[in-house]
């Protein structure tokens, strides 16, 4: 495998599943796109291809567990939860710089749903036990001030880890879950709340919808794990067939995604003719999803192009790739002079 491309970074701006915005007809559509179109034939799920998955004991739509907490360092005590009443409860430690960095944010938020929604950072994993740990903790929250302005507690041993990060498979921190009427009804990154928050508070979310969608998300994080390992282990068929379940089954809808999956592709060293097209088919389809207005799906397209042997369409969308990214504000002059030197390498 070759080092990661520049086009992975669009794994950085789109979830596994999130859809696509289509910004209207596709004007700039080449015609080496409609000629490499997905296919329409049979391909096995991608739920066949994959070990089987169970899902974790603690799972969106499960009863809440009990807040077993021995001392609330700030706000009030939470017993049972009301029914009635939203909470996020969120794990972090002392040593833990991602969690440090979210508090602002959970205060923020905090503050935006005030008597809506009770914020609860629940201490846990922390490298020290007994009254040494409690009275580390105490000072770090102390030292905190108003950047942990919501309810802090530190677990009661470690049954809060116990009964709620292993039961939910959660295996790092931050990480937060929302608890609505009782049940889990959010789990992931304290960072990514906002939305469902949001969809929340205006009575729009769907609990089942939303356990459904991230178990999607979890069978298409094993596909693009599994696909990706097929891909260095040279087993070209496996890698096709788990490439067509994740590009026609999970990915239709999702530029970012195929992006992702089609640089893949086009990093695997000596990867035959099917592996190629494949990865062209892929790119193309994120490129018409976005417009053929996206440098990072360019980027991956010329490339396709490129490999497959068609250098002077590789040079083409290469330069347009070029020209889109000047205007992304997050390209710096390293992105810019790597696309260059990519653009070299096609044109010579």
């Amino acid at each position: 495998m070759k080092s990661v491309p520049l086009s992975i970074l669009s794994l950085s701006l789109v979830g596994l599943l999130a859809p696509s915005t289509f910004a209207g007809p596709d004007e700039h559509t080449h015609d080496h796109a409609h000629e490499h179109a997905h296919h329409d034939e049979a391909h096995p799920s991608l739920k066949d291809l994959l070990p089987p998955m169970n899902k974790p004991d603690l799972w969106i739509g499960s009863e809440a567990p009990d807040m077993t907490i021995a001392k609330y360092l700030k706000g009030e005590a939470v017993g049972a939860f009301d029914p009635d009443h939203t909470y996020v409860v969120e794990f972090w430690a002392t040593w833990c710089g991602p969690c440090i960095a979210a508090f602002p944010h959970l205060s923020e938020l905090q503050e935006q749903y005030d008597g809506d929604v009770t914020f609860i950072g629940v201490n846990i994993w922390e490298r020290t036990e007994g009254d040494e740990r409690m009275n580390q903790v105490e000072r770090f929250v102390e030292n905190q001030g108003d950047r942990m302005g919501y309810t802090v507690a530190i677990e009661d041993g470690t049954s809060m880890a116990t009964n709620w990060m292993r039961p939910a498979g959660q295996n790092a921190i931050p990480a937060a879950f929302i608890v609505q009427e009782g049940k889990i009804a959010w789990m992931g990154h304290p960072m990514a709340l906002d939305g469902t928050l949001e969809a929340i508070a205006e009575g729009e979310y769907d609990i089942e919808h939303a356990a459904k969608q991230a178990w999607d998300e979890r069978i298409a994080q094993a596909g693009v794990q599994t696909f990706h390992g097929a891909l260095c282990a040279e087993d070209w068929d496996k890698a096709l067939e788990l490439g067509e379940a994740l590009a026609n089954e999970m990915f239709s809808d999702n530029a970012g995604s195929l992006n992702m999956i089609a640089w893949y592709a086009l990093s695997s060293e000596d990867a035959p003719q099917s592996i190629q097209s494949f990865a062209l088919r892929s790119a193309a389809q994120a490129c018409k999803l976005t417009d053929w207005k996206d440098w990072m799906a360019l980027d991956t397209y010329a490339r396709g192009m490129f490999v497959t042997g068609d250098s002077n369409s590789a040079v083409k969308f290469q330069k347009k790739a070029i020209e889109l990214a000047k205007q992304d504000e997050r390209v710096n002059e390293e992105i810019l002079s790597q696309l260059r030197e990519t653009l070299d390498e096609y044109e010579h």
